[in-house]
């Protein structure tokens, strides 16, 4: 009945955890240009950025975009995760 569940939450895409603190530290892995990675959103922002910075010294422009592009996807969902938490706090302000 758990996986049940568990299967439910990621088919359908609708629910959230209650907790924001668990999107904020959520690990996620990407197979990127840099190879396999596991971390948060930060971190992989973080070491996508540095991994284009090395392709540029190199003049490998095709990987310095790709990891860019990794970069500002992880971005993006760093993003999300800030303005859920904001709408949260102003929800939160209103049922005051």
């Amino acid at each position: 009945m758990n996986q049940q569940r568990h299967q439910q939450y990621f088919r359908t895409g609708q629910r959230r955890p209650s907790n924001i603190g668990s999107l904020i530290n959520r690990i996620y892995e990407s197979s990127g240009p840099a190879g396999k990675l596991r971390g948060r959103a930060q971190d992989l922002v973080t070491t996508y950025l540095y991994h284009a910075r090395e392709a540029a010294a190199r003049n490998d422009s095709v990987a310095m975009e790709a990891c860019l592009q990794y970069a500002e996807h992880y971005r993006r969902i760093m993003n999300g995760i800030r303005e859920e938490s904001e709408e949260r706090h102003r929800q939160a302000a209103r049922d005051i």
